[in-house]
């Protein structure tokens, strides 16, 4: 597997936070805005270093969960 640098991370990171808000992905009405707001979530949660196994207890949360928006704290 390739190796990524972080700031690699926090660009892919923020294209699907741009990506989620311009097709309202947090409606999560689709099998596509459920997979956008899925994989921010596991970058989200890599980037902030959470344990593996609560990404794993949460990725029912992180596909179905209605109303949750990505943000940018920049």
């Amino acid at each position: 597997m390739t190796q990524l640098e972080e700031y690699q991370i926090k660009d892919i990171e923020d294209t699907l936070r741009r990506v989620s808000n311009l097709l309202n992905a947090p409606s999560r009405e689709t099998c596509l805005k459920r997979d956008i707001m899925l994989c921010w979530n596991w970058l989200y949660d890599a980037l902030h270093d959470v344990p593996s196994d609560k990404t794993s207890d949460r990725s029912i949360d992180y596909r179905m969960k209605v109303g949750q928006t990505p943000y940018n704290k920049n």
